[in-house]
């Protein structure tokens, strides 16, 4: 007894080291400091009125919104001090410390473009407005039916590196657009995404140009061929990025779910709003343009058209192989645990199952012997109801580059005088003008975009507002964004009052 307890205290040392940040690190996961962020936004009301200013003291709680920053690192230090591997993805091995500080310095370039910031701010406006739109109750694993049936939107082996249907191992669960994404590339037996040895140019990626397939029968509502990707991964991303999803598809397959395809190859998407699909019909490439840290799939359900104002919802899929190369998740922490593994008497988390949600850590391949497929001609057939109307596309790009127009205005402003500011929202309607004219020169996929023409209108709106002195840049914001959730709701409405397709 002596010797079993003298060899415990000469362990006991570095081992409870381990577990200690075992144990940080699997409460993290459960509870995520970035929450208490939201707090801040009590302290607007003290701006509005004096009467209010002792809400002020909520300000403090903006700060917490760092830990998007401090969480992957801290995360990292933890991992490797943990005595095992504690979450489903420590298996993967992508990119060293390297690439972390380059993908942070492209988040801090991503600060400084106006677009982005823009549409990260309408990302939490949009997720009011959907918190409103579902009176209070955004839709969970446990309660939400699905109305179509989807399959995976790749084919072969891909590794789910981000996402889940419950808020531990979310894709970004304090924004309902992206709550239910996922990300999804290729990666090898070691859990690589390119040969090890390799640069990272983006076509060393095993992932880089691979299929894109529809995951159900539907019709494209949007479609965006983007024109700017950045030359390699390792958390590089274009420095001249417009969007966040980059290159994309978005299809309707019932009354209110819609599935959104992002980060596509530039020149890949080959299907146009109005276009019929079928489920497995390829209807792009994966690639890297928008926010991207390297060549990787983004893909997620969500109740209305627009990435930006939508609600991802949760939902499984059928015929699906299941790996899990790591750890597996801790079912205890998974609401509707229950329902995962539908026709599985042993309710293995490997092997087949023909519908089941997924979480990140796993390894998927869609099982095709299941699919049934008609000839692609159907294709090519359009429907006119889910084509945009050309006032409503440029409508909606007016209001948007309206709100980053008051970015800018506001942000020269801090430095420079009026004048200033004015010039740089002209300059930026003079760009705008110049993309498109060079986008058509070079014969662009991207140039045909439906609603250009509001992207100049929205900043000379901008700048005229400005330079009249009658608003200031965060009037014009709120403004702009305002606009834009009205328009994009009105056009999903319209949508959703087509009545096309009906679920298969």
């Amino acid at each position: 007894m002596t010797e079993n307890a003298t060899a415990t205290d000469d362990a006991d040392p570095p081992s409870r080291a381990t577990a200690v940040a075992g144990r940080l690190r699997r409460l993290l996961r459960r509870f995520d400091p970035t929450l208490l962020g939201l707090l801040g936004f009590l302290a607007l009301p003290a701006y509005v009125s004096d009467s209010l200013s002792f809400l002020e003291v909520f300000e403090p709680f903006f700060l917490f919104f760092l830990w998007f920053f401090v969480g992957p690192i801290v995360d990292m230090v933890l991992a490797r001090g943990a005595d095992e591997e504690t979450t489903p993805t420590d298996w993967l091995r992508m990119g060293g410390l390297g690439e972390f500080a380059v993908g942070y310095l492209m988040i801090l370039l991503t600060f400084l473009n106006p677009m982005t910031v823009t549409q990260d701010l309408l990302q939490m406006a949009g997720g009011a407005a959907s918190f409103l739109r579902h009176r209070g109750s955004l839709p969970d694993s446990e309660s939400y039916e699905q109305q179509a049936p989807y399959r995976l939107p790749v084919d072969g082996t891909w590794t789910v590196v981000n996402g889940s249907p419950e808020r531990e191992y979310s894709h970004s669960w304090i924004y309902p657009n992206q709550r239910y994404a996922y990300d999804v590339l290729v990666t090898d037996e070691d859990g690589r995404s390119r040969p090890e040895g390799t640069n990272t140019a983006v076509e060393n990626y095993y992932c880089y140009d691979e299929p894109v397939v529809a995951p159900a029968d539907g019709v494209v509502v949007d479609s965006f061929d983007a024109a700017l990707e950045a030359s390699r991964g390792g958390g590089f991303s274009h420095p001249l990025k417009r969007s966040i999803p980059g290159g994309h598809v978005v299809i309707k397959h019932a009354e209110s779910e819609y599935s959104f395809l992002a980060h596509l190859r530039p020149g890949s998407v080959p299907v146009e709003p109005g276009q019929r699909v079928q489920r497995g019909q390829v209807v792009g490439r994966c690639g890297h343009s928008g926010i991207s840290s390297e060549p990787h799939l983004h893909f997620q359900i969500q109740d209305s058209p627009d990435f930006l104002t939508a609600a991802s919802l949760p939902v499984q899929f059928d015929d699906t192989e299941i790996e899990y190369p790591g750890v597996a998740h801790e079912s205890d922490l998974v609401p509707g645990y229950g329902v995962w593994h539908a026709g599985d008497p042993d309710d293995s988390p490997d092997g087949y199952h023909e519908r089941t949600f997924l979480i990140e850590g796993q390894r998927v391949t869609h099982d095709d012997a299941a699919d049934d497929l008609p000839g692609a001609t159907a294709g090519q057939r359009t429907v006119a109801s889910a084509e945009p109307s050309r006032v409503v596309s440029t409508l909606k790009r007016a209001v948007l580059t309206l709100a980053v127009g008051g970015v800018l205005a506001y942000a020269v402003g801090l430095f420079a005088s009026e004048t200033v500011a004015v010039g740089a929202v002209a300059g930026a309607a003079v760009l705008a003008l110049a993309v498109r004219a060079v986008a058509v020169l070079r014969g662009s996929t991207a140039s045909g975009r439906t609603g250009w023409a509001g992207s100049p209108v929205g900043f000379a709106l901008a700048g005229g507002a400005v330079a009249s002195g009658a608003v200031v840049g965060p009037e014009l914001l709120a403004t702009g964004l305002l606009g834009y959730a009205l328009v994009s709701a009105a056009e999903s409405r319209r949508l959703r009052q087509s009545g096309l397709p009906t679920p298969s």
